[in-house]
């Protein structure tokens, strides 16, 4: 009794993850894929319908062979999910453009179990018509709408002309996207509720410029805008915290509630500009990062300053009073953000005494460096050739997979090839016949009988030894080739080039396909020596029944 109590708990030790709460493990559910998801049902029967009830579900297109085989997948997800629970979250990614129907069968199940978060990726570098008009719920919290960058003079693949109907939305993020026409005021509107907004690498389409205006947002990210745009305009009387980084064109901004401002300037192509059309009386905290002199005067960072109640005499009497925040500072360097044409380049750098004085009061002995515009030119040069030769080297692999995938796509479709033949020559092998199969007709009943006997007992010792060899080399060979094959998926999930990769996943669902058909060859070759003993025992019943 106690030997099976102690088996109990070795046995509740082995298995602790099962011991966890539903609501931890699909916590750690949520962290992969629904398809590797669904697959833990093979575990135990404890697991057998844990993922019915996960609250958030992670879709991928990359998972699947087709966008057949995962559209059938998502439905039977969504079939067989348990229907009283809510669906907190689902992060959907997908390479292949899915068809509306499939889409809205997706987002209509999310909305109708009043999701909160929702993430759409699309992993393609090509541009798409996101439908926003499926977009219509009450419960979602959280959107985030991710394309991919098709160029750096293109930076954008999702394209969003309708609108949405989002009354509880909070917070939005866009990235790599692009406006039709000038539509926020319009595309924002359906938000009513919306308190956080980002836009990263973004363009506005048919438009020069861009307007938002909403009466409850309050933290605003422009990030990467388009050189096309000449004037983007904020309208937000509640804005707190507005952050724009190399955002092109002329920035007109109505926030007199505004609290802190983060303002980095282009450093390449048209100059980036920033107007306030009333005064900012509840400015607490200002971050500027203005690299273009040309297009930067000093009247122009002036006149800014003002706007922001920093006057620059103000500033440096200021910061003359303060005490230095380093006590023990060892080196100091100073690089210039400007990086000059070749004739500027033997232009010194320099920096107002106040300054120096501020930051090293505190640390006499240390090094003083000031960058030369010669030494910061050489380090911009070499940035760009690493991020050149990472670029190439990124795609010399890229190719590099795509040429290993096919040597390995050949390799297994030659010894699948061999498979066959051999499967052939042993079928026919067994189908010869042999001596021994004749009856000698000049031996008594008896010692017939008797010879048959020895004969098919004979048969019945060979034919049990090559049940073993053939379940051995049977199940040898299938391993081998099921291992090869997935060899060949895991380097098709990895980069390859955009020219190749519809063709090689051609060959590789074909390649998938014989594998299949020769595994079951394989499989049904190994029952035929089980099939083969059967047959001798029951035959040499019929023998001894008959001489009885």
């Amino acid at each position: 009794m106690d030997s099976e109590h102690s088996k109990v708990r070795t046995n509740a030790q082995d298995d602790r993850l099962s011991m966890l709460p539903d609501d931890l493990i699909h916590r750690i559910l949520s962290l992969i894929h629904i398809k590797h998801a669904v697959q833990t049902t093979a575990l135990s029967s404890r697991w057998r319908f844990i993922w019915t009830s996960m609250p958030c579900l992670n879709i991928s297109t990359d998972d699947f062979r087709s966008l057949r085989a995962f559209s059938e997948f998502v439905n039977n997800v969504l079939s067989h999910r348990n229907d009283q629970t809510e669906v907190y979250s689902v992060n959907l990614s997908f390479r292949e453009a899915l068809s509306e129907a499939l889409l809205k069968r997706i987002l209509d199940y999310a909305f109708s179990h009043n999701i909160r978060q929702l993430t759409v990726t699309w992993l393609r570098d090509d541009k798409i018509d996101f439908p926003l008009f499926l977009l219509r719920s009450r419960s979602l919290k959280y959107l985030s709408l991710t394309g991919s960058s098709i160029s750096f003079f293109d930076p954008y693949s999702i394209i969003l002309e309708s609108t949405w109907d989002l009354p509880d939305l909070t917070t939005l993020k866009l990235d790599y996207v692009a406006f039709y026409d000038d539509n926020g005021a319009g595309i924002f509107s359906k938000c009513a509720n919306l308190k956080n907004l980002t836009l990263s690498n973004f363009t506005i389409l048919e438009s020069s410029k861009f307007t938002i205006c909403h009466p409850q947002l309050s933290n605003l990210t422009l990030e990467n805008g388009c050189g096309t745009l000449h004037a983007f305009k904020v309208v937000a009387p509640q804005l707190k915290n507005l952050t724009i980084r190399r955002c092109y064109g002329k920035h007109l901004i109505t926030a007199p509630n505004l609290a802190s401002l983060l303002f980095s300037s282009s450093f390449f192509g048209s100059p980036c500009f920033l107007q306030f059309s009333t005064d900012l009386c509840s400015l607490e905290k200002v971050d500027l990062c203005i690299y273009s002199s040309t297009a930067w005067s000093g009247s122009r960072i002036a006149c800014l300053l003002q706007q922001l109640h920093y006057p620059l005499s103000s500033y440096m009497e200021q910061i003359s009073l303060q005490p230095s925040p380093f006590s023990n500072l060892k080196k100091l360097k100073i690089y210039p953000v400007y990086v000059p044409r070749d004739d500027e380049a033997h232009e010194k750098v320099t920096m107002p005494t106040k300054v120096l004085n501020y930051l090293l009061d505190g640390s006499p002995s240390a090094t003083l460096t000031m960058i030369s515009y010669e030494s910061g030119v050489f380090l911009c040069s070499l940035y760009v050739k690493l991020q050149e030769v990472k670029a190439k080297q990124q795609k010399a692999q890229a190719f590099a997979n795509a040429v290993e995938a096919q040597k390995r796509m050949s390799s297994l479709q030659g010894l699948l090839e061999k498979e066959k033949a051999n499967i052939e020559t042993r079928t026919n092998r067994r189908k010869a016949p042999t001596e021994a199969d004749t009856h000698d007709q000049g031996k008594t009943q008896v010692e017939n009988v008797q010879l048959h006997f020895e004969r098919k007992m004979a048969q019945m010792k060979s034919c049990w030894e090559d049940v073993g060899v053939q379940i051995d080399q049977g199940g040898s060979r299938a391993r081998d080739i099921l291992s090869r094959l997935r060899d060949i998926e895991e380097l098709l999930l990895k980069d390859l080039p955009t020219s190749k990769r519809d063709k090689l996943l051609a060959c590789f669902s074909g390649l998938c396909a014989e594998v299949d058909n020769v595994i079951e060859k394989i499989l049904h070759h190994m029952k035929i020596p089980q099939i083969h003993l059967s047959d001798c025992f029951n035959q040499l019943a019929a023998t001894s029944l008959s001489s009885s």
